[in-house]
């Protein structure tokens, strides 16, 4: 059980105790787009070893991402408001590799569904119950989803092209 499952029964707020969690950088990079279930991907990495130079993800890893991102958009993204654009988040973290997979839907919506996988088991991700919504370090990589959505989507002239081709930079965040 990881910290997030953790909490789900947790009492409240003001009872806990958590030791201070100093913010430190992590190396976000966009991995590649990939097409699947009717939807263009854009796939983001981030590692906690910021100086960590070698790849971000193993080829099983990134195998298993793409099939678990497919299985999210099959089961939960085939509706008539879907763009079929979207991005997801491979997230090496402390406790669990996280993968969030996000799509958008007509009105400017992002939809999400977030699975993880034991540190272990890189490839083996199963679904997350608990109501988070994403880390601090996440949310980089949303933030800019988000302002690529509205630059190049939410306009008159709507560019799913000019969307696709829009990844944050590689970086330490």
């Amino acid at each position: 059980m990881n910290k997030l499952e953790s909490m789900a029964g947790a009492p409240d707020a003001g009872q806990i105790d958590l030791p201070p969690e100093p913010y430190l950088p992590r190396r976000i990079a966009h991995l590649e787009n990939w097409r699947g279930a009717g939807h263009e991907i854009k796939i983001y990495g981030i590692h906690r070893d910021v100086t960590s130079t070698g790849p971000m993800l193993s080829d099983d890893t990134l195998a298993a991402v793409r099939a678990a991102t497919r299985d999210v958009l099959e089961a939960c993204a085939r509706d008539a408001r879907s763009h079929g654009l979207g991005f997801c988040i491979v997230h090496v973290g402390e406790e669990a590799v996280w993968l969030l997979v996000d799509w958008w839907i007509s009105g400017g919506i992002l939809c999400q569904r977030m699975l993880s996988a034991p540190l272990a088991q890189p490839d083996v991700f199963k679904p997350v119950s608990t109501p988070a919504l994403a880390c601090v370090w996440e949310l980089v990589v949303t933030a800019h989803e988000r302002n690529a959505w509205v630059r190049h989507m939410l306009t008159a002239t709507p560019n799913p092209k000019a969307y696709g081709d829009d990844a944050l930079p590689a970086g330490s965040y």
